[in-house]
């Protein structure tokens, strides 16, 4: 699952920093080198790993428990999209 501006990390932060050209239902996709906030290291923090064989805007796309350099991880919320 693709990570995105707004999913939580794993000590209640958030994704705070995603591509600027790519996004899902309008929310910008998140990439290593994008930043999450985390409450437990009191800081922002950037994504230092994800999926090497997915690349977004020159960078691989953050997926569900990605870690952050601070230690934590981010989660994925489910997206759903609804076509009426």
């Amino acid at each position: 699952m693709w990570i995105v501006v707004g999913d939580p990390t794993s000590s209640g932060g958030k994704v705070i920093t995603g591509s600027p050209f790519t996004a899902i239902d309008g929310k910008p996709v998140a990439r290593i080198t994008d930043s999450a906030s985390c409450p437990t290291h009191q800081g922002s923090f950037p994504i230092v790993d994800g999926d090497p064989t997915c690349i977004v805007d020159g960078q691989p796309v953050a997926l569900h428990g990605s870690k952050l350099s601070c230690g934590c991880s981010v989660l994925g919320v489910e997206q759903i999209r609804v076509h009426g």
